[in-house]
């Protein structure tokens, strides 16, 4: 009686440890295949020279070759651009050099609503074993909140875009393995961007339309947006000093 169930304690613990193997190399193959596709996306930007092309005289000219479909290429362009951790900030400034601030700012915020959601989609599909290897050290201070964020998705949402804290490319992803409703992603992304994605499209229009006191305005602007952040910490810092 002893040795049978001894025998099946010992299958039990075989078994289990069999299941913590599979689910083990299951976890390493799905790291080695994100691995493998992020090397290869570098690579073909790499070769087909994607960074030069976003800048904004060269996109302005791709763009315009397109005609009537200019802000629709414009748009893919942006999303690429979000999936890839390629820069946005030329991207936006060219967009207001092409269709004027406020058809820039709203191509801008498809084109990096459409990327970001597809990026935070991925990141779900790919599963924690994938993306938390690569981001949640980096973004810890996030999945500590994970349950209010939960809670108040789509707030957590717009405070993160509209305080710049983390940058926006990699957001996208840590945000994907976090509880917030693909909904309120969508919405507090497309919302929490519009003063950023303004500003920047400003910028653009304001050296096309060569007027320098609407750049000095547009570049104001946007330094006032850049600073949110050590404005934040600073407001956190005097809140918790103020309380001892």
């Amino acid at each position: 009686m002893l040795t049978k169930r001894h025998m099946s304690l010992s299958r039990l613990s075989q078994d289990g440890k069999h299941s913590s193997k599979l689910k083990s190399n299951r976890r390493k193959i799905r790291l080695l295949a994100g691995v493998f596709a992020i090397a290869f996306v570098a690579l073909t930007a790499r070769y087909f020279g994607l960074r030069s092309f976003l800048s904004p005289t060269a996109l302005r000219e791709r763009v315009l070759s397109y005609g009537p479909l200019a802000p629709l290429a414009f748009v893919i362009v942006y999303s690429i651009a979000t999936i890839f951790f390629l820069p946005g900030t030329p991207v936006t400034i060219a967009g207001g050099v092409i269709f004027g601030k406020f058809l820039g700012t709203i191509y801008t915020i498809i084109g990096a609503t459409l990327g970001a959601t597809i990026a935070f989609i991925a990141a779900r599909a790919l599963g924690e074993s994938f993306v938390e290897d690569l981001l949640k050290k980096k973004y810890k201070k996030l999945y500590e909140y994970d349950k209010k964020i939960q809670r108040n998705g789509l707030a957590v949402v717009l405070f993160l875009r509209f305080v710049p804290l983390f940058p926006f490319n990699g957001l996208n992803f840590a945000l994907g393995l976090t509880k917030v409703k693909t909904r309120d992603f969508i919405l507090g992304t497309a919302v929490g961007i519009i003063p950023g994605s303004f500003a920047l499209a400003f910028i653009g229009d304001s050296v096309a339309t060569f007027s320098p006191f609407n750049l000095a305005l547009s570049i104001s602007l946007f330094a006032l947006l850049a600073l949110t952040p050590y404005f934040y910490k600073k407001y956190k810092s005097w809140k918790r000093n103020g309380r001892r």
